[in-house]
């Protein structure tokens, strides 16, 4: 065989919270010939190598097996390959490597539908995880590579491009909380300008680096108010201007805008939802960047002005609970 079909199979799952896409790997799948398939005792061997079109059967002496249609000696045609842990591929073969169509289950019980070439997943093609994962879109050498949709377990997805088999370029990432990510990626992160929106009809308009808001950004809410803000690597400055639909103007961080308000019960009922979800969104640029103590804090800040029964509060306690786990952990 001129392809190892060897797989190395892991997950490098990032946290779901933060504005990284949790992409899972793929397996690694090699287009050079496999030493053992030059050394290894052949069993079976029912189609002579001399002859240029022929139908048969393989077999080797550690379990493996190819039955279909060779040309000299390689699998070349349609045909079905079973390795020993239980894979197999099912479809095109070109010089004893995959090409073409074909499905191939792998040994954890993955599966890939779609194209191939030179041993690879190259093209059009559908891969689901045993996870639940899955991603319906283009390859290039087995890799996620072009357009394409990746939905995960939790119901989280990404469309759009890829490079090297994470999100890069434009896309557009959905989250559990219900919020929208457009704009643009880079090695799985955002990076660049971009536009959050929520289910509330709330948006912020900023910009990205690394993963984090960084540099000028607009909180947009749905009651007309603004929140002109600056951003360094994920944190807020006290470089910020609240605007209120009255015309009111309050500087500073959200701590300023609460002193300033404390006394004015109709302010606070206006402003405090809008307070609590940038509260929110300040929490989870500090998941992004693995401070959980921060994070904790600033959600803790968000539920003073989100309802106890509140979607959002349902989304801050799992949040909670994936901060107490990972502190737990450095214990």
């Amino acid at each position: 065989m001129k392809s190892t079909f060897i797989y190395f199979l892991f997950f490098a799952f990032l946290l779901s919270s933060g504005s990284a896409i949790a992409t899972p790997t793929l397996p690694e799948l090699a287009d050079k010939p496999a030493a053992k398939y030059k050394t290894a005792k052949v069993l079976v061997e029912d189609c002579p190598r001399k002859e240029k079109y022929c139908k048969g059967r393989r077999q080797w002496d550690d379990g493996s097996s190819y039955e279909g249609e060779f040309k000299y000696g390689e699998p070349h045609g349609w045909g079905t390959f079973n390795w020993m842990d239980g894979a197999i591929f099912i479809g095109e073969f070109k010089d004893g490597l995959r090409a073409g169509h074909g499905q191939q289950t792998f040994g954890n019980g993955d599966t890939y539908a779609g194209e191939w070439k030179l041993g690879y997943m190259h093209g059009k093609g559908v891969y689901d995880w045993v996870d639940g994962s899955k991603y319906v879109g283009t390859f290039v050498r087995g890799k996620m590579e072009g357009k394409g949709i990746l939905t995960l377990p939790n119901g989280e997805s990404y469309d759009g491009e890829w490079k090297n088999g994470l999100a890069d370029g434009s896309g557009e990432f959905s989250k559990v909380d219900g919020s929208n990510h457009l704009g643009k990626y880079k090695t799985g992160k955002r990076h660049g300008s971009g536009i959050i929106s929520w289910r509330n009809g709330d948006i912020f308009i900023g910009k990205w680096k690394n993963g984090n808001m960084n540099k000028k950004g607009t909180f947009q809410f749905n009651n007309g108010d603004k929140y002109y803000c600056i951003w360094e690597e994920g944190e807020m400055t006290g470089e910020a201007t609240y605007i209120h639909v009255n015309g009111r103007e309050f500087n500073g961080d959200p701590h300023s805008i609460e002193r300033a308000i404390e006394d004015d019960e109709e302010l606070k009922e206006a402003i405090g939802p809008n307070l609590g979800l940038t509260w929110y969104a300040i929490a989870l640029e500090y998941m992004e960047k693995r401070d959980f103590s921060k994070a904790k804090e600033n959600f803790n800040y968000a539920k003073r002005y989100i309802a106890p029964s509140s979607e959002l509060n349902k989304l801050i306690h799992q949040q909670m609970k994936i901060i107490n786990k990972h502190q737990d952990d450095d214990l």
